[in-house]
């Protein structure tokens, strides 16, 4: 399955998955499917949030960077490393 849109309806999706219309909405409603409102009638749904829905191994996992007890071997780091030494 291709995400090729930044953007979808809550139809589109709806479809994708295999799900109906209202399922979708209620999705929204509860919180467990981020979208975004543009007018009283007008919902969208964000690529990301499609994506989490659909294909979750093909989301991004957080990512979590521990800073080292020590000194740090400056050899070690790279180009855009927010570390220092000193």
């Amino acid at each position: 399955m291709e995400f090729t849109k930044a953007f979808y309806s809550p139809a589109e999706v709806a479809e994708m998955a295999g799900l109906h219309r209202t399922t979708i909405l209620n999705y929204i409603r509860s919180g467990r499917l981020y979208a975004i409102r543009l007018s009283k009638r007008t919902v969208r749904i964000p690529n990301k949030a499609v994506v989490k829905l659909l294909a979750p191994e093909l989301a991004n996992p957080p990512v979590i960077i521990e800073r080292p007890y020590g000194k740090i071997d400056p050899h070690m780091l790279d180009d855009d490393s927010e570390w220092t030494t000193g």
